[in-house]
């Protein structure tokens, strides 16, 4: 399927188009009608509060069908000068120069919701029919936790409609991971994380900063944040980071790929491997950091209540209790208060062979012949989770090649996508559907 370089200009104009909060989503979606009408038109679209809901009927209604999923929200992404946060480029210009289009949502999630719609639209062009249902599920509040997609899913469920597989937001293609591996591996998500945000609390009787007591409210809350920060959490490698590790080793030369080839008996031995990096880290255990801060209203005044916030990604076989838990042994004061404020489990894991595994991975082949794809556990959360109610083979994949710096941009300043990548991962998506829907 041939993807018009002219498609870029969808994904400009669409970036252009802040959704940070709620009252900015109906302008957005106006924009997706004007720019995707055949979709619009020949697909059973419905709007549930303000996440998308679209079904592409098939030859056959009594297969199982395809779920496709984005969202339409992202983070706010401030450009104020002396924050510094400020952009290169405006992150809602939508800046396109030789290699990158720029902006926030480029990368999370705008790239692979405009994507898609991209690719059902030149496939309605062609005259294209899947064989069985295609849904398309455009949550509006993943970045905020919220209940789009949830309500979406339960929609689903209520209809009887059981996918043979969903695919949302995820792993992409990346350089090696590790030493002795010489090509790109495509990481494909069969579960996430958990996820909490958990407010710590010290509350204490105010006065003047002039006789602060020895141990005032934001000097006890640091000291909790630094116990914390020096805790050691249970480390674990779950089964899909094991089998992600044994397709490394397969591949990798020199020691390193000797020791991965045996990661099932050297386990000690290749976390202590993985802990000397941030990313591969964060695989082998739950993290969490301290986001949000506050103390007094004013310079002078001593704080009646410090606060923080922690946001945890809570590891696979563990659970948002154990989490706090462990939060208040290392933390070890009780004048510390508690609090969770979000929070939700580990998902399940799906198969890495089969239904959805296997298009998905002979698709990513199509696309890029010298790529190796694994299955990885994802650090953050997305919308996908609650698609494990109507399905058990839940993806996570994002077909398009990100740096170590490009993905560093995410939820960050400088957002941005290679403006090559993102046709192929159009055609990837269009492919995907044609070969397997």
């Amino acid at each position: 399927m041939q993807i018009a370089e002219t498609s870029l200009d969808h994904l400009i104009a669409l970036v252009r188009v802040p959704t940070e909060s709620p009252e900015q989503l109906p302008a957005f979606r106006a924009a997706l009608r004007e720019r995707f009408p055949r979709l619009f038109a020949d697909l059973e679209v419905e709007e549930l509060g303000d996440t998308l809901l679209a079904r592409w009927p098939g030859r056959d209604a009594s297969g199982a069908p395809a779920l496709l999923m984005a969202h339409q929200d992202v983070v706010p992404a401030p450009d104020a000068e002396g924050t510094g946060a400020v952009w290169t480029h405006p992150p809602y210009s939508g800046h396109r120069d030789a290699t990158h289009v720029w902006g926030r949502g480029t990368l999370d999630d705008k790239g692979s919701l405009v994507g898609i719609c991209v690719a059902v639209e030149a496939l309605l062009e062609a005259g294209f029919t899947p064989e069985r249902d295609v849904w398309l599920l455009f949550g509006h509040d993943e970045e905020t936790m919220g209940a789009g997609a949830q309500t979406a899913i339960a929609e689903l469920d209520r209809r009887g409609v059981r996918p043979a597989w969903a695919l949302d937001e995820g792993g992409a293609i990346i350089e090696p991971p590790i030493a002795g591996v010489t090509r790109d591996v495509a990481v494909v998500g069969v579960a996430e994380k958990g996820f909490a945000n958990v407010r710590l609390r010290v509350a204490q009787v105010g006065g003047h900063a002039s006789t602060p007591p020895r141990l005032p409210a934001t000097s006890r809350l640091a000291r909790a944040i630094r116990r914390l920060d020096f805790a050691t959490w249970p480390r674990s490698l779950p089964e899909p980071a094991l089998r992600m590790l044994e397709l490394l080793g397969a591949e990798a030369t020199g020691a390193q790929g000797a020791v991965l080839r045996r990661v099932r008996r050297a386990r000690p031995l290749v976390e202590r491997l993985l802990a000397r990096q941030d990313e591969t880290r964060a695989m082998l255990a739950t993290t969490a950091v301290v986001t949000q801060l506050s103390g007094a209203a004013a310079a002078n005044a001593l704080a009646e209540e410090a606060t923080a916030v922690v946001n945890a990604r809570i590891a696979v076989g563990s659970t948002v209790d154990e989490t706090v838990l462990f939060m208040r042994r290392a933390i070890a004061d009780d004048a510390v208060e508690l609090e969770v404020l979000h929070g939700h489990e580990p998902s399940a894991q799906s198969p890495s062979d089969g239904l959805g595994w296997d298009a998905i991975e002979d698709a990513i082949t199509r696309l890029r012949p010298d790529v190796l794809t694994v299955p990885y556990v994802m650090l953050g959360g997305t919308d996908g989770r609650h698609a494990h109610r109507i399905t058990d083979r839940v993806y996570r994949f994002t077909p398009f090649e990100m740096t170590r710096d490009e993905r560093l941009t995410l939820h960050a300043r400088d957002e941005r996508i290679r403006i090559d990548t993102w046709l192929a991962g159009c055609r990837w998506y269009a492919d995907l559907i044609e070969t397997s829907c």
